[in-house]
Formats: C-alpha cells, sequence, structure tokens
C-alpha cells in the first residue's frame, strides 16, 4: 500500500521554514516506520520546495546566489532519514522520476492514505495532539487492516 504524508506539523512540529526549530512527532514517525515494515511505501507529500518562498527566482537559474537559503525540500527528507523514515519518493508517485510527463503523472499523488495535519479532526498544535495522533493512528490502523489493497 502507498501512504502520502506531509512534513511540517504531521511529522515535524515548529520547524517552519526553520528546520532546525522543527521537533519530530514521535507518534507519526513511529507508525510510518511501522507501516515500512509492514511493506508500505512511503511518499513524502509536502509544500516544501527548494525555493525561497515568493523568491523563486533567487534560487533557480540565478549564479552568484546563496543556495544554501533554498534547501528546504532537502531539510525535509534528511530530517526524515535522520530519524529512521525511508522514504521511497517526494512529491511524486510512486515509479515517477523528476522530468517525467505525460498522462500518467501529475502533481496528484497516488496513494491509497494521505496523512496530514490539515485533515485530522483536531488541533495537531495543541498540547495534547501526540495523544489525538496516537488514538488517531490506532483508528487508522483499524481501518487500513480492512481495505481491499
Amino acid at each position: 500500500m502507498v501512504i502520502a504524508f506531509d512534513f511540517d506539523w504531521t511529522v515535524a512540529c515548529g520547524g517552519w521554514p526553520d528546520i532546525t526549530k522543527a521537533k519530530l512527532n514521535k507518534v507519526v514517525a513511529n507508525w510510518l516506520k511501522k507501516r515500512k515494515r509492514m511493506g508500505d511505501q512511503l511518499v513524502m507529500w509536502t509544500c516544501r520546495e527548494n525555493f525561497f518562498g515568493d523568491n523563486f527566482d533567487k534560487c533557480e537559474g540565478a549564479d552568484g546566489i546563496d543556495r544554501s537559503t533554498c534547501k528546504y525540500l532537502d531539510e525535509a527528507v534528511e530530517f526524515c532519514r535522520k530519524n529512521g523514515i525511508a522514504v521511497d519518493n517526494v512529491n511524486m508517485a510512486i515509479g515517477e522520476r523528476q522530468g517525467d510527463v505525460g498522462i500518467r503523472y501529475g502533481r496528484k499523488i497516488m496513494a491509497k492514505f494521505y496523512l496530514d495535519d490539515s485533515a485530522v479532526p483536531f488541533n495537531p498544535r495543541s498540547k495534547f495532539a501526540s495523544v489525538f495522533w496516537w488514538i488517531f493512528l490506532k483508528l487508522v490502523d483499524i481501518r487500513l487492516s480492512t481495505m481491499v489493497i
């Protein structure tokens, strides 16, 4: 099964745009690692990109710029790697590669399940968020165990 997951406020809490301030959401991270061990494929599906917000021109195609300020997506991938979350693809469907075009590929990630802080029935920024995440993911496991793959 393919699981697509968001990064900010799902895996990492409080790290936008400075990832050094992010804290790992251990409940979600452990759940993703468990699903990976069960044979699921993981796609990080995030709005993070390697550019500096509204100043896209400053990071793409310009000579003599400091690209170290333009690595938001790379930092998120590295954050996951350092915390033991092995992603199979980032912002692309399984099997898709950078530059692929055609009717098979697009911005929609093909997945059986999407995990995003914007879609959970609680405030992921509350002080009780880890408890809510734990309960929510237990219910998700029950639902996923009944899905036909």
